[in-house]
């Protein structure tokens, strides 16, 4: 019998299969950075279609060499969970804080599900560079950085 591992990666790799993997090499990524930016997607927001829109965002921030600002890898440093981290907390200096440095992290912050896996290699274009978690559970999405402004204050004050 196979040790565990072997059966993880069987199943990894079975996951990620045909369209999945020619799509991201279309996308001239590799899997270990779609990988890394689906474990940001995964404890940054819920459901299959917030989702697609929450990589479509991050992938936007990438492209045009925007910081990620997500607040998954700070706590991934502090290992403290806030919904949003202290100011502190962000200007840490540690290459997992994408408030600090621009790009992809240096590697994944959790093991992401294929649903985080597909919402970045099939990503929800939208008009949207901004995003919140309401208290309430809603999801707040903004088109800009001062709309986003205004929704952390209506929302999270």
């Amino acid at each position: 019998m196979g040790n565990i591992a072997d059966k993880m990666l069987a199943n990894f790799n079975k996951k990620l299969a045909g369209e999945i993997r020619a799509r991201i090499q279309a996308q001239e990524k590799t899997v270990f950075e779609v990988l890394t930016l689906a474990s940001i997607v995964e404890k940054e927001m819920y459901g299959y279609e917030n989702r697609r829109v929450v990589a479509d965002i991050f992938l936007k921030r990438l492209k045009v060499g925007m910081p990620l600002q997500s607040d998954a890898t700070v706590n991934y440093i502090t290992e403290k969970g806030n919904p949003a981290p202290s100011l502190k907390d962000t200007q840490i200096d540690d290459p997992y804080n994408t408030y600090k440095y621009r790009g992809l992290p240096p590697g994944p912050i959790c093991n992401p599900s294929i649903e985080a896996i597909k919402a970045v290699v099939y990503p929800k274009e939208t008009n949207y560079w901004y995003f919140l978690n309401a208290p309430s559970g809603e999801i707040i999405f903004s088109h800009n950085h001062d709309e986003h402004v205004r929704n952390k204050y209506k929302y999270l004050k």
